[in-house]
């Protein structure tokens, strides 16, 4: 049991329920309706199995950052080996891939796509700092493409402001997040705002990121692509980024961070339920 909680853990189920979440919300903004349930079942197998194998790979490069940053973890905390992470790892990937097959060839080259620039982050672009940054957050703005993309056959533009807004705020977050990391990310060499310009600086870069995406949060409406039910939701949303944001540039430390960085993910988490709401209730034509 201990093992299957590990593994469980290893896969950040959070994360991978808010992926798909992103898919639906892509789905709901370009059709006005819910995926059948068996396209439904195969978008939950694509969202959560790549996002579990991606995280998979980062924990068994990151091993030795996490020794230092989060020696809770599977990997570091010795609940699982590094062999049984790969072998999870590569079982997810083919998994999540084969399903996005299943529902054509467009949901299955944004799977790849997006796939392919989470493991090359992994593998390559982590050290990089910023470009590092902006290529997880990519991927955190392809499930409304993947979900537009199933609905419609191409992503269309109502998603896409949508990914846009998505992946600013996820952008702010890995900053924030460099500056709780600082300690353990010095131990490979990586190039993160906080290490290369100090943790005031990464606080404000990250903050002007999320704070870019509450700016923008009225578009989708005004545009006429979420409905009213948009509206209170995603003040919510922006109250909590601010809130969080002038605390992290109040309070810069690696302690702060850690904190925001999980604040910004529930405020995240409440965007997203925005996104649902107001597609749900977005105009439709005739």
């Amino acid at each position: 049991m201990r093992k299957a909680k590990a593994l469980l853990a290893l896969t950040r189920p959070p994360n991978g329920l808010m992926m798909f979440l992103g898919v639906l919300a892509g789905h709901f903004v370009s059709s006005g309706r819910a995926p059948e349930p068996p396209s439904a079942a195969l978008a939950f197998l694509t969202a959560y199995c790549l996002n579990g194998s991606s995280m998979a790979v980062n924990d068994v490069i990151d091993l030795d950052v996490d020794r230092v940053n989060a020696p809770e973890r599977p990997l570091p905390s010795g609940a699982i080996k590094v062999r049984e992470a790969i072998v999870l790892a590569a079982a997810l990937g083919a998994v999540g891939l084969w399903s996005s097959l299943l529902l054509g060839p467009v949901t299955f080259a944004i799977a790849v796509a997006f796939y392919a620039v989470a493991l090359t982050y992994n593998v390559l672009l982590k050290p990089l700092g910023l470009l590092g940054n902006a290529a997880v957050s990519s991927t955190v703005a392809a499930p409304f493409l993947f979900g537009s993309a199933m609905a419609s056959g191409s992503p269309e533009a109502g998603a896409t402001a949508l990914a846009l807004l998505a992946g600013l705020s996820n952008l702010g977050r890995e900053v924030v997040k460099g500056i709780a990391d600082v300690e353990g990310d010095k131990i490979r060499g990586l190039r993160t705002v906080a290490l290369s310009r100090g943790e005031r600086s990464a606080a404000l870069i990250g903050a002007s990121f999320v704070l870019a995406a509450v700016a923008l949060s009225p578009l989708p409406y005004l545009l006429g692509v979420l409905g009213w039910a948009y509206v209170p939701v995603v003040l919510v949303a922006d109250a909590g980024f601010v809130w969080s944001s002038a605390s992290v540039i109040r309070d810069p430390s690696p302690e702060n961070a850690r904190r925001v960085k999980n604040q910004y993910l529930l405020w995240m988490l409440v965007a997203l339920i925005a996104f649902l709401l107001g597609s749900l209730t977005a105009p439709r034509p005739g």
